[in-house]
């Protein structure tokens, strides 16, 4: 289509073109195909990688200059609109396209504004090369400001590191010099390792401090410590290293420099340096070649052992005329030769003596002081020198401040001087101005003539302080002339500040030339005066002449430089006033002729200006042109009044609203008013009025410009703009901001209020803002502008103290929002809380009428009412609706719902009394329902019950009554249940948990779950006692049989869970006897001492006769048989005397109990524990379990921990509890066992350990048990330290039976503090040791090892009582082995300590084997030159192997012994060649030269012993073929058959490497020889035809032997 549409055949036809493939574009090329077609007002707003690639694609370098010239962080564009998006380092560097010129042009620009690209600043010879495009590294301030690598470096220690690695030392100087860098801010220059690296940077850096610290002896001495490194780079540069080296001179001027100097380096006093310290002999050796500097270091002694007297400087200086050291230097110590009666100060300027012959002494006056700036010293000296000896002080005062005045002018272009005499000036209480206005009049000139003749300063100057010195004695002549250079200079001033000469500005700064001519005395200046006539400009002219009161004749004859229009206008205006100032007397010339205009005042004029013309002359022209502003109706006229200094501001803003208003407005206004309104003084009461009124009429905008005109910073303006926003424009935001500000404004008012009082008062403020508030909640047309008012007074804090609680009412607003409720705007005007309960009781009433629960239960939380009926009434609605939709007959449907209702009473916090009434009212309403499903509607009334008496049962008065009938009740229940349960043929346990295949509840379990039978109220002793209880002979038949019977069902049941309380209850309830129950009761008669063994029942006395005539004939075996449990078996335990009666009586009881049986188990228990303890049994029954357990085993018996167990079980006590007592004992035990020990190591401490470890195995959960001991030792007091350890290996061993790894390694962890923090300070290292061998794991406390170790306390380990289990001495060994492998020592004493001989064995044979690498660290040939070390190594290492093997066959290590006798062989052999001058290496041989040793040796028995002991298996053939067939050694042969078997493959393996070497004839012979050894005769016979030995072949074919059998053979 673009090809062709220029043709104009084809303008009608369509085209087309694919363009689909332009989508695989991502968006970046979008974007920049795009950007052409953008103004550049666009680029703004573009994505910025986009637009970088863009133009540096186009290499547009005027908009990319721009671009970065406007991101600098300095652009002034900052504050302007920007006109380029914000670009970073990393877009540049990755998004430019432009040639590499551009790109380094660009990258030169940026870098010059401090930004480097990030590839620069990884690369640090790349940010090198940039840095030399923009002036090199060393610029002020530095290029690159922020720079740091990844490893931490900043720029000076990267460049440091660059110039170290090229040995730039010229550069890397300068570098340090330009930029200052020293170690103090540059810490890399300290670092040791790159001193050592590289010497001569020790020395550049050490020349440095020198330079800078060129006094300091001790840089001067390291500096030349770094010059020696350089000369000795082999060794630490030391004084004593350069003495070795030779250099001795280098080393005398290093001497020097050191602190303290050669005397204390002799001395030796510094040993703590080795780097200074010389030794003497050393010194006198290297002081050789320099005899006389060795015989002045070091002279010889005199005759009596005196060293000669030291020649001082002061010895030398004698001769030199200009210094007697007998009179001068008497202050130096050194100065032997000084007279006694110099003096011994050195002399100053301040030394009384010089001062008294030579000084010129002058004193200081004021003068002095204020010439050198100093006021207060001039003030002091004035006082003390003059002013107190004074006797006219007010004529000294005035001459001293006439001198100041003199001085100031002097000096006037030196600001300290003027601003001393100003200050001195008002310290004496005279008047500055006139000072201040002259020194700056000649500051003002000055600057004008010495910027126009500037070769000429001085003169000007002194010509400029001749006049101003004539300005002190008051000539009006030198005025003048200073006048007229001030006029000159002020009109240059104005020119170069480029402002028009008649604006306000220039008029202010006039002002000075005004205030000098007044001060002075001289003819006002009309200057500027002129200068607005040639300007036209009236105004200023009439105001310059009124504020200074020009005379009239000279404003008339300056009229003539306006044009003639103003002039003609001017005359006219002045006519009157040159009229007036003509009739007045000449004594008014002086005071009134000024441009005062002056009327006639007719009464009542409504002209304007005959109005503000007759307010002159008023001795109140505000008040006078407010009240014409009320008769005309007029409210320029109060805005007018208001610009009068003392204008009452109250008052002009009440005129002004009631004349800007209508006149029925007006009237209203001013009804309270008696008298005249227009001569009325208004006040804030008026304005308050005005204020109600006009808000009522909603009238704000009138009180808004009227605040704006008068009273603009009052906060009330504030208010009226909030009070615009929501009425009128309903911008709620906007108005919060304004309430804001309206606080805000309060606050700083409160604040300036209390030092000055404001024209309007806080509280009335307050007050206007508050009725403001009230009237606007008021006027809401809607509910919603209601709810949006109260949200914006609720967001503001204390907005309306005494009115309606605004929150609340927000709060309440909020929850109604979406309901059709409106709030009673009633409650706005008359507010307080009964108010708002009463119309939140009604706002409930309607909610819950139309089913708004969850907003009713907001409404009543809000108001603080109760929630009860609201919940009630929800859940009734809830339970209606379950039964009109048909699920309440589920059974399920029900369980749960009862559940949610005790929840919905728990959430909202419902009273217990409503929560108990609801459920028992259902409960009656259950009972009268059908019998459809009887044994659910039972259950279900249980529930009901139930959860009644639990919410009963938690007030806080509990009605014992009322329990103990809902108890009836629910009992009642129960035996329904039971009876109906037993007639079906299932019997169920009580309040069984029937939870079904889905997990869901039943009646009976949830019911158990609200049960509160256990309540403390109802479980009183008063059940238990004997008085209540109803024996079969009286009790009373209240129940049917099948309903008995289920009682007695459900009352064993009782029994046997341990409900005793609730067992004898039920019992007096409905009068039932229950025999178990008297049992159990009498069984704790009897024990408490309640009831007498006399005075018993008949019925239980007749059994305890009974059970006496049993026991008097069972035998003691059959009582055995009979109680086999341990609980049972208490007597055995505690061991009671036979013949206590009672407890023989309470063994009948148990035996006589079917139900209830374990409850006198405890009695009996008790009882007989009671009598261990010597108290009663109500006293140890009162107590709680813990405490008697707590009894039992700080009692100390041997038997505690089986009575302990015993009660625990009988009790069933939990672990938590049992766990916590165990610990707690174990914890005050040891701490008994620390104080008696002082605290020392226990003597036996594995013992003690297993006592305290069957307590803890008291508790089950041994783990518990662990977990308690550890945080036992937070509490352990401080220094116990003993008992800490202890406490840690005990919790390790609890954790140790369960194997639980958390506790393990909390342990440990604990174990490694108290090591580290407590027991290694204090040096405690029995207790480490107990802790180590206590705890026993070795490897995860190897710390331990080292603490010891480091403290020479290693030893104490090897005590062999120590480790009974053997597993320390392993241990050790293996800590050794790891940890300090070059310690034999330790290592031989551990396995001698231990008797471990195989360990004792590879240690010998380790240290055998290092004797063997000595000789072979160096070559045979050198370790042959000293063969008497070599010998003595070898027996070394033959003795150590033969102990090896001793060691090894003490501990049956039969292969490793071996191996030590194989190489004790193998020396011996050694020592065997070398003690024969034989130079053959057997030790320390390589396996690819074992194969030439052993065939080099002479005899078999030596090969062999050099193969076994490197483990070698040689090719015998080979041997045997070199010795026997080459050699002809048949001995060779006959040793190798007495040791070894010559098989039949050796021989035939000989006879072909024998054909392989074309044998010689010797060897062919030797051959035929050895052939004659082989038993194998088939073999011999083959070899002998192979090797053509005929002769050999025919004899064994004849031979009788031989024949048969070859012959067989090779025919077969």
């Amino acid at each position: 289509t673009f090809l062709t549409c220029d043709k104009p055949q084809n303008h009608n036809r369509e085209h087309r073109i694919m363009l689909n493939w332009g989508q695989w574009w991502d968006q970046h090329i979008q974007e920049m195909i795009l950007l052409p077609k953008r103004s550049h007002e666009e680029f703004k707003s573009c994505n910025p990688e986009v637009l970088w690639m863009y133009l540096t694609s186009q290499h547009d370098w005027l908009n990319i200059c721009s671009w970065i010239e406007e991101s600098q962080p300095h652009s002034h564009t900052s504050f302007q609109q920007a006109n380029w998006p914000s670009v970073t380092p990393d877009i540049i560097d990755q998004n430019t396209l432009c040639s590499s010129y551009m790109r380094n042009e660009i990258l030169d620009k940026l870098a010059r504004n401090g930004i480097f690209v990030p590839s620069e600043q990884d690369d640090f010879e790349l940010l090198l090369l940039r840095l030399i495009h923009i002036g090199g590294v060393m610029q002020n301030p530095h290029p690159v400001s922020k720079y740091n690598t990844a490893s931490g470096l900043d720029f000076h220690s990267h460049f440091i590191l660059y110039c170290l690695e090229r040995s730039l030392q010229h550069l890397l100087y300068t570098y340090l010099d330009y930029y200052s860098l020293t170690p103090s801010n540059c810490p890399i220059l300290d670092k040791k390792e790159l001193h050592e690296a590289h010497p001569w940077f020790e020395f550049l850096v050490q020349c440095r401090g020198v330079a800078s610290n060129p006094r300091d002896p001790k840089m001067m001495f390291q500096a030349s410590l770094a010059n020696a490194q350089i000369l000795i780079p082999s060794n630490q540069a030391s004084v004593s290293s350069m003495l070795l080296e030779g250099h001795t001179l280098l080393a005398l001027a290093t001497i020097m420099c050191a602190p303290g100097g050669i005397d204390q380096v002799l001395q030796n006093e510094d040993t703590e340096k080795p780097l200074k310290k010389v030794d003497p002999q050393l010194l006198k050796m290297a002081l050789t070649p320099y005899p006389k500097l060795k015989a002045a270091l070091f002279p010889q002694n005199t005759s009596h052992g005196i060293l000669p007297p030291d020649i001082s400087l002061y010895h030398l200086m004698q001769s030199l005329a200009p210094f007697d050291p007998t009179k001068l230097f008497g202050w130096q110590s050194s100065n032997t030769l000084a007279i006694a009666d110099i003096s011994s100060d050195l002399p100053h300027f301040s030394s009384p003596d010089l001062v008294n012959k030579y000084a010129i002494m002058e004193r200081l006056d004021f003068s002095y002081y204020l010439h050198h700036g100093r006021p207060s010293f001039a003030f002091g000296t004035f006082l003390v020198q003059q002013l107190a000896k004074s006797k006219s002080p007010k004529q000294l005062i005035q001459q001293a401040g006439d001198e100041a005045y003199a001085l100031a002018l002097s000096f006037f272009y030196i600001p300290s001087i003027g601003a001393a005499c100003i200050c001195f000036l008002e310290l004496l209480g005279l008047d500055s101005l006139k000072l201040r206005v002259d020194i700056k009049a000649a500051n003002i000139i000055w600057n004008f003539k010495s910027r126009n003749e500037d070769s000429q300063h001085n003169l000007i100057r002194e010509s400029l302080v001749e006049k101003l010195t004539k300005l002190v004695d008051g000539e009006k002549t030198a005025a003048a002339e200073v006048l007229i250079s001030l006029e000159e200079a002020f009109w240059d001033k104005i020119e170069h500040q480029e402002i028009k000469k008649t604006s306000s500005d220039s008029r202010r700064q006039w002002s000075l030339v005004m205030q000098f001519c007044k001060l002075h005395d001289i003819k006002l200046s009309t200057s500027y005066l002129k200068e607005c006539a040639r300007s036209n400009d009236w105004l200023q002219f009439i105001i310059q002449t009124q504020m200074y009161s020009y005379q009239i004749d000279e404003v008339i004859s300056i009229l003539q430089d306006f044009t003639p229009i103003l002039q003609d206008h001017l005359m006219l205006a002045f006519e009157n006033l040159q009229r007036s100032c003509c009739d007045t007397g000449n004594h008014h010339i002086n005071h009134t002729s000024s441009l005062k205009t002056e009327h006639r005042q007719s009464e009542h004029t409504s002209d304007l200006f005959q109005i503000l013309l007759c307010c002159q002359e008023s001795p109140n022209p505000g008040c006078y042109l407010l009240a014409e502003g009320v008769r005309h109706h007029a409210p320029f006229l109060s805005v007018l009044a208001a610009c009068f200094q003392d204008a009452n501001i109250i008052h002009c803003l009440c005129v002004w609203i009631i004349t800007s208003v209508d006149n029925v407005t007006a009237a209203e206004a001013t009804n309270h008013i008696q008298g005249s309104v227009e001569n009325h003084k208004w006040d804030l009461h008026d304005l308050s009025i005005i204020w109600k009124m006009f808000l009522r009429r909603q009238k704000s905008k009138t009180l808004m410009n009227g605040f704006q005109l008068f009273l603009k910073d009052s906060p009330l303006l504030h208010m009226l703009e909030m009070y615009e926003l929501c009425m009128d424009y309903k911008k709620y935001n906007e108005a919060k901001t304004k309430l804001h500000n309206f606080q805000t404004s309060l606050a700083n008012l409160k604040i300036a209020d209390k030092p000055t009082p404001s024209v309007m008062s806080v509280p009335w403020l307050e007050s206007q803002a508050f009725f403001l508030l009230e009237l606007m909640m008021q006027q809401c047309r809607t509910q919603y502008e209601l709810g949006k008012l109260l949200q914006l007074f609720a967001d503001t804090d204390k907005l309306l103290p005494d009115g309606p609680d605004v929150k609340k009412l927000c709060a309440l607003s909020q929850i109604l929002k979406d309901s059709s409720i409106s709030i009673n705007r009633s409650i706005l005007t008359s507010y307080d809380t009964e108010h708002f309960q009463n119309e939140c009781r009604s706002i409930l009433e309607q909610l819950q009428e139309r089913g708004l629960f969850s907003l009713a239960r907001k409404v009543a939380e809000l108001a603080e009412l109760p929630v009860d009926s609201v919940v009630i009434q929800e859940v009734l609605q809830d339970l209606h609706l379950l039964k009109r939709i048909g699920q309440w007959h589920q059974k399920q449907t029900r369980i749960d719902f009862w559940k949610k209702c005790h929840d919905s009473f728990m959430k909202n916090s419902i009273s217990n009394k409503a929560a108990s009434d609801f459920f028992l009212a259902q409960a009656n309403i259950v009972s009268e329902s059908s019998a459809d499903e009887k044994v659910n509607n039972i259950m279900e009334k249980h529930l009901l019950l139930t959860l009644a008496g639990h919410w009963l049962a938690q007030s806080d008065s509990v009605a014992l009554d009322k329990l103990e009938e809902i108890e009836k009740q629910i009992w009642l229940c129960c035996i329904a249940q039971q009876t109906l349960n037993r007639d079906d043929g299932l019997v169920k346990s009580r309040f069984s948990h029937q939870v079904s295949v889905s997990g869901e509840l039943s009646f009976d379990n949830l019911a158990k779950e609200f049960s509160f039978s256990k309540l403390t109220a109802l479980n009183t002793s008063k059940y238990l006692q004997l008085d209540g209880l109803a024996f079969q002979d009286m009790s009373e038949n209240m129940l049917g049989k099948a309903e008995v019977e289920s009682l007695s069902f459900l009352i064993g049941r009782l029994l046997d869970e341990g409900s005793i309380h609730e067992a004898s209850r039920v019992c007096q309830y409905f009068h039932f006897y229950s025999r178990d129950v008297s049992l159990v009761l009498h069984c704790r008669a009897l024990a408490s001492g309640e009831a007498d063994l006399n005075n018993l029942h008949p019925d239980v006395r007749a059994i305890l006769l009974v059970g006496d005539t049993a026991d008097e004939k069972d035998t003691p075996q059959s009582r055995r048989l009979q109680s086999t449990s341990s609980i049972e078996n208490w007597s055995h335990v505690l061991a009671p005397s036979p013949d206590d009666l009672v407890i023989s009586s309470l063994r009948t009881l148990i035996d006589e109990c079917v139900h209830g049986r374990n409850y006198c188990r405890q009695v009996l228990c008790l009882y007989e524990l009671s009598k261990e303890l010597n108290c009663s049994y109500g006293e140890i029954s009162a107590h709680d379990s813990e405490k008697v357990l707590r009894a039992i085993l700080s009692s100390q018996q041997p038997d505690r921990c089986k009575k302990a167990q015993v009660f625990i079980t009988t009790q069933g006590l939990r672990s938590e509890t049992v766990a916590e007592l165990v610990a707690e004992e174990i914890m005050q035990e040891l701490l008994v066992s620390s104080e008696r020990k002082g605290q020392k190591q226990i003597v036996n401490p594995a013992n003690e350990t297993q006592a305290f470890l069957e307590l803890a195995k008291l508790c089950k959960d041994h783990t518990l048990v662990g977990m308690k001991l550890l945080d036992k030792i937070s509490s352990v007091p401080r220094g116990e330290l003993s008992c800490t350890t202890e406490l840690l290996i005990l919790a390790h061993n609890c954790f140790s039976l369960t194997c639980h790894m958390e506790g393990i390694i909390r342990v440990l962890q604990t174990a490694r503090l108290l090591t580290e923090e407590h027991l290694a300070p204090s040096e405690e290292y029995g207790l480490v040791v107990r802790l180590l061998t206590g705890i026993g794991r070795y490897n995860e406390m190897t710390y331990i090892f080292d603490l010891l170790h480091e403290k020479h306390y290693f030893e104490v380990l090897m005590r062999k009582k120590l480790d009974p289990s053997g597993t320390l001495k392993t241990a050790l060994l293996d800590y050794i082995k790891r940890c300090r492998p070059g310690d034999s020592e330790k290592h031989n004493m551990i396995a001698l300590c231990f008797s471990m001989c195989r360990e004792i064995g590879e240690n010998h044979e380790a240290a055998a084997c290092i004797q063997l690498k000595l000789i072979e660290s160096q070559p045979w040939e050198e370790s042959l030159k000293d063969v008497p070390n070599l010998k003595k190594l070898l027996m070394k290492a033959l003795t150590l192997f033969i102990d090896a093997a001793e060691s090894y066959s003490k501990d049956s290590c039969v292969r490793q012994s071996l191996r030590c006798n194989r190489l004790t062989k193998l020396i011996t052999l050694q020592l065997h060649f070398l003690n024969a001058n034989q130079s053959m290496m057997l030790i320390n041989l390589n396996r690819q030269n074992l194969m030439d040793c052993i065939m080099s040796l002479p005899r078999f028995y030596q090969a062999a012993i050099v193969a076994e002991a490197y483990d070698f298996v040689p090719d015998w053939a080979e041997v045997l073929y070199q010795q026997v067939i080459i050699k002809g050694d048949f001995n060779y042969l006959e040793e190798f058959k007495q040791q070894r078997l010559l098989k039949s493959n050796v021989f035939e393996e000989i006879a072909k490497k024998v054909k392989q070497h074309q044998p010689t004839e010797t060897a062919q012979k030797n051959l035929k020889t050895l052939l004659t050894y082989c038993e194998d005769i088939y073999m011999y016979y083959k070899l002998a035809y192979d090797n053509k030995f005929y002769d050999v072949v025919n004899m064994l074919l004849k031979d009788a032997q031989t024949g048969c059998c070859l012959k067989d053979m090779l025919a077969n």
